[in-house]
């Protein structure tokens, strides 16, 4: 006995000169962090790295710190983490209640994310916290649960230890174990599958467990030399994975098994005290291995025993109890904090929407000024358009009234010259010349005036003008003018003063041309509406064409630089004559 205890005194330095290097790295680690996602992956690791050293204040101290790293509305695995290991963390402090409830929020927020394997997770930590609450039928719809939802296989890494099926299966066997009927073989049949399990994965704490399974189970049916076969096995497979809680609970049941034999029975006790005083066990191990002691001392009557395990007990549960309400504390200051990060958010995002409520005002204020601007540009303009409008119908009318007038006054007087009988045949030529000079000038007046009277800006009164100008030009000459058109209706097709001139002046070009060097005999001219936005005119006659020599006479310089102003296009072609087509847009 002495040498498995200073055997078991080495391997506990030994570790524990290791533990301490691996957790100078993580904190190190931690510190190396540059942002909040590696502190909390980093803080949390430490949790977990002080859960399998059995050091529950250390690992809940890091847990608070890695709760205090999380932002308040996250919803991820890492909280779903954060409330399974807090549910373990109350199972092994025995606070069941507590970590029961952390549970059923684990399987909340597993749900959420849609998460089989979390959700399998949340509900084996709720089933085993109903356990040590004696809500055994409760315990079995959670373990039931945490089955079912176990994938088969789960391949996937995280920052928090994965429940395997091991796990789930020597949980259940345990209930059976627990129930009023004592279910031993079908806790044996469960248990057997845990084992195997545990076997193909290599679990560290799966093999112990499911082998100290066995040894209870061996136990109930009164088959002592197999039970304490198991404990054994289980203490060995436990110390090779450094569980020495389990190797605590064991040395408890091995009392139970040699529960008749003092010598042997307060051996084991004796180990227990020295693995408890040497290492680091949770409170629940440590109250199961008490009460196990304590009913194998009543058994044997060894009072003074009773007294001091009675001792340790009410010890334990009154750390229990100091420990449960240090962790209502940790949750209301948690939950404070939480609240806080919270009204923080609130603040800020009140202060985000009153800036934008400040952007909106002053940018609906912007859009008021710039178009309260445009308005009055708008009208502004109108009225310099309408002012515009008023001079030229002004100009019109007095170019109409007083210069028409006066133009054919000198008409008049020159044909009355012309028909003078006394008058010299000197007199008479220089009257005719005054005469079609007068007359030339009067038609281009009559242009003028018609492109700046805005009631004629009409495609229907444009055709019109032109028609009437054509059959004028022709009238006493032995030209044949013939005139078409597909304008029909088109009062609401409008052009502006611009454009009629320069398209008018365009076809007097061509149709003068055509009357005093085409020597043609017929000339006719269609105007076509190729949509409401272009205009096509083509003037064609019978006469002999251009020649090439005068292709870029002055005026069809001049008819070509009218239509580019027009952002038109020219065609001019002789066969069997000359043919001119106009395209212009509206």
């Amino acid at each position: 006995m002495k040498i498995f205890l200073n055997v078991f005194l080495v391997l506990i330095f030994a570790l524990g000169k290791a533990q301490n290097v691996s957790e100078k790295n993580k904190i190190q680690e931690l510190k190396n962090c540059k942002t909040a996602d590696c502190k909390i992956a980093k803080s949390f690791l430490l949790a977990e790295h002080y859960l399998e050293t059995d050091d529950i204040q250390a690992s809940q101290k890091w847990l608070n710190h890695t709760k205090d790293l999380i932002f308040p509305k996250q919803s991820d695995t890492t909280i779903v983490f954060i409330h399974s290991l807090q549910s373990e963390l109350f199972y092994y402090d025995g606070l069941f209640q507590f970590g029961t409830n952390e549970g059923d929020k684990a399987i909340q927020k597993a749900k959420q994310l849609k998460d089989s394997l979390w959700t399998a997770n949340g509900y084996f930590f709720k089933g085993i916290n109903q356990i040590e609450m004696n809500e055994l039928k409760s315990a079995e719809k959670s373990l039931w649960k945490a089955r079912d939802f176990q994938p088969i296989k789960v391949n996937k890494k995280s920052m928090r230890s994965i429940i395997q099926q091991e796990h789930i299966f020597n949980n259940i066997a345990q209930l059976k174990l627990k129930l009023k009927l004592q279910q031993t073989d079908s806790a044996a049949w469960y248990n057997e599958k845990a084992y195997q399990y545990a076997k193909i994965s290599n679990s560290k704490r799966g093999i112990p467990n499911t082998e100290q399974t066995f040894g209870q189970i061996y136990l109930q049916e009164k088959k002592t030399d197999s039970a304490v076969f198991y404990f054994q096995k289980s203490i060995l497979s436990a110390q090779k994975s450094e569980y020495f809680d389990i190797v605590l609970l064991n040395y408890g049941y091995l009392m139970q098994c040699f529960e008749n034999n003092p010598i042997e029975y307060n051996r084991w006790f004796e180990a227990g005290l020295v693995l408890i005083n040497q290492k680091i066990i949770n409170a629940t191990f440590q109250h199961y291995f008490y009460s196990i002691a304590l009913e194998v001392f009543k058994r044997n009557k060894q009072m003074e025993k009773v007294s001091v395990v009675q001792e340790k007990l009410i010890q334990i549960n009154e750390e229990t109890r100091l420990k449960g309400n240090i962790n209502i504390q940790n949750i209301s200051e948690q939950y404070a904090k939480s609240e806080n990060k919270l009204l923080l958010l609130q603040v800020e995002e009140l202060q985000k929407q009153r800036k934008f409520a400040i952007l909106q005002l002053i940018v609906a204020l912007l859009f008021v000024i710039i178009l309260s601007l445009i308005i009055i540009i708008i009208r502004r303009k109108n009225k310099i358009q309408k002012t515009l409008l008023q001079q030229k119908n002004e100009i019109s009318k007095d170019l109409h009234d007083d210069i028409g007038s006066g133009l054919s006054s000198i008409l008049i007087h020159a044909d009355l010259m012309m028909k003078n009988e006394d008058a010299s045949d000197k007199q008479k030529i220089l009257a005719s010349k005054i005469n079609h000079t007068g007359k030339e000038i009067s038609q281009r007046l009559n242009t003028f005036i018609w492109s700046l009277n805005t009631e004629q800006n009409t495609l229907q009164h444009f055709s019109e003008y032109v028609k009437m100008y054509g059959a004028t030009l022709f009238e006493q000459t032995p030209i044949e003018f013939s005139f078409s058109s597909t304008i029909k209706e088109s009062d609401s097709i409008k052009m502006n003063g611009h454009l009629r001139k320069n398209l008018f002046y365009a076809i007097k070009e061509v149709l003068n041309n055509s009357l005093k060097h085409a020597q043609a005999t017929k000339i006719g001219l269609n105007m076509d509406l190729v949509s409401s936005k272009q205009i096509q005119i083509t003037i064609h006659d019978n006469g002999i064409g251009i020649k090439k020599e005068n292709v870029f006479g002055n005026g069809l310089k001049n008819i070509q630089k009218r239509v580019e102003a027009m952002k038109g296009t020219l065609n001019i072609k002789t066969q069997n004559g000359l043919r001119t087509v106009f395209k212009v847009p509206l």
